[in-house]
């Protein structure tokens, strides 16, 4: 689970993989067995720390109905899957996210609730161009591989509006989402320390560092700070 929460999560100083093991418990579909002689922290919280959950051997997993129906429903399991990805991710790390959990082969069909409008405004106000890059790609009078981003995900209450939008080429995009780049307040690029390479990752992403972005001519569609904050705080990886 740690690993999961490092790479996948937001950007924390420190992860509690006990969290999620214990707490799913009041779901009603996941309980912990073993726990009987373990010590509960003092506090706040009322659950054991890590230490003591492998102390006493605690162990975790789906109660027998919920199993059952998973185990006899491969329907459900798509279904389940797919809620959880369209209500906690953005959509360019749902592919990530099904292969770090053994799923991929998993058919997974978005159900897309974006208003249809918001692509559209979005590249619309930054002249189809990434907004990082430059990159303008066209197949005769088709923009390729430039794609409307949202700084606040939909996921995150994000709205559908231009101020919460970038224009951003297919890489820019998920790895913004992915919180290898963002935007600081005074508009330039920042690129997370964590992100590493040769010499095409130098020129396509660590050479954007200090950048200013291309931003719309109208001032109304500029970025959004309080977006531009959110995503520094629960994306970025800063390091």
């Amino acid at each position: 689970m740690r690993p999961l929460l490092e790479e996948f999560g937001p950007p924390r100083r420190s992860y509690h993989s006990e969290y999620p093991f214990w707490y799913l418990q009041n779901d009603g579909l996941w309980e912990v067995t073993g726990v009987s002689a373990a010590r509960v922290r003092e506090g706040k919280t009322s659950q054991p720390t890590k230490t003591e959950l492998v102390r006493v051997g605690a162990e975790g997993g789906l109660t027998l109905p919920a199993w059952r129906l998973l185990k006899e429903d491969s329907g459900l399991v798509r279904e389940v899957a797919e809620t959880l990805l369209e209500v906690h991710f953005a959509e360019t790390m749902h592919d990530d996210l099904l292969h770090a959990v053994g799923l991929e082969r998993v058919e997974i069909v978005t159900r897309r609730r974006r208003d249809p409008r918001f692509r559209d405004a979005v590249l619309i106000a930054y002249g189809y161009r990434c907004a990082f890059c430059g990159f303008d790609a066209r197949l005769q009078h088709a923009p390729v591989g430039i794609e409307a981003a949202h700084i606040r995900w939909h996921q995150a209450r994000g709205p559908d509006v231009v101020p919460n939008g970038l224009s951003l080429c297919a890489l820019h995009h998920k790895l913004f989402d992915r919180g290898a780049l963002t935007l600081a307040a005074s508009g330039h690029i920042a690129v997370s320390p964590l992100v590493n390479g040769g010499s095409a990752t130098d020129r396509w992403v660590v050479d954007l560092d200090g950048g200013e972005a291309e931003v719309p001519r109208s001032s109304a569609h500029h970025p959004d700070p309080a977006f531009l904050a959110w995503h520094r705080r629960e994306v970025f990886r800063a390091g």
